[in-house]
This record gives structure tokens, C-alpha cells and sequence, in this order.
């Protein structure tokens, strides 16, 4: 529990990171390649090979690729076209596409899970639209699409 209160942490403040510092700042693709590959040299020394067939490896790559590849290139250029707490709103939206991506393989709908991540969009909904600026279309699809990018390896990874 530590180590998830830690990471948690450390995701809070990279919001404000990304958009403030870096967002502008830094080429945004450069950026994702960096933190995906000081993520590889921190993290690499604690994978097992050993046992581990080479299908599951590359069903892991491929989950990884979408969820923490793919999902950051949206995410990072989302902070061109929004503010840090548009984004931070707009995320609300990932629990409707894990559930429905859910749903969909497993070949049944459940309405349940539906109607409450619906409720936390509505809530979103109603505290954004109070003002929009010219890039909110745009930017609310990109973030979209880093939603849709976790939400795939999410499930993803519950299929693997």
C-alpha cells in the first residue's frame, strides 16, 4: 500500500509538471520518450525473464505500448491545447471506456457500471461548461484518446 500511495504521489504532481513546465517548453514527443525511457532504465533491473513464455511478454509489450506509450503521447499534447485542469476534468471520462471495453469482450452490457461512471462525466460536464475556448474541441479529443489508450490496456491487461 506504500508503494501505490507513493506512486499516486508522484502522478498528482505530474499534472502540474506536464502543463506548466514542460507543455510549451519541451518538444512534447520528446518528452514522452524520455519519461518512457527513465521509466525502462529504473524499472528493467526488476524484470524476470526466467519462466516466462515469449507470447506473454509480447501480449505485456503490447498492453504497455497502448496504455503507457500510445495513452502519454495524447496525454502530453493535450496540455498544448488545454489548461492543467481541463485535463486533470477530462480524464473523468476513462471509467465509461474501461467499462465499455469490458462489456464488449466480454460480450455483455452491464448498466450498472455505466450509470455511475456516467454520473462522475455529468459532474465534469457541469463544471466545465461554464466557459470554452477555441482549442476545447481539439484538446477534448486528444484527451480522449489517452483516455481510450489507458482504458484499452486496463482491460488489456485483465485479458493477458
Amino acid at each position: 500500500m506504500a508503494y501505490l500511495s507513493a506512486v499516486t504521489l508522484l502522478w498528482a504532481f505530474s499534472f502540474s509538471l506536464i502543463g506548466v513546465y514542460l507543455a510549451g517548453q519541451v518538444d512534447s514527443w520528446f518528452s514522452v520518450f524520455m519519461r518512457v525511457a527513465l521509466a525502462s532504465v529504473v524499472f528493467i533491473p526488476f524484470l524476470k525473464f526466467r519462466g516466462v513464455s515469449k507470447s506473454l511478454i509480447a501480449k505485456l509489450m503490447i498492453v504497455g505500448g497502448f496504455q503507457l506509450g500510445l495513452m502519454y503521447c495524447f496525454y502530453y499534447q493535450s496540455f498544448l491545447l488545454l489548461s492543467v485542469p481541463e485535463v486533470l476534468l477530462f480524464t473523468v471520462f476513462t471509467p465509461i471506456y474501461v467499462t465499455l471495453i469490458y462489456d464488449f469482450l466480454k460480450g455483455r452490457f452491464s448498466p450498472w457500471y455505466l450509470v455511475t461512471a456516467l454520473i462522475a462525466v455529468a459532474g465534469a460536464a457541469w463544471i466545465k461548461f461554464a466557459g470554452i475556448n477555441e482549442n476545447f474541441l481539439m484538446g477534448f479529443l486528444v484527451v480522449q484518446g489517452a483516455n481510450l489508450c489507458f482504458a484499452i490496456g486496463q482491460v488489456g491487461y485483465k485479458y493477458i
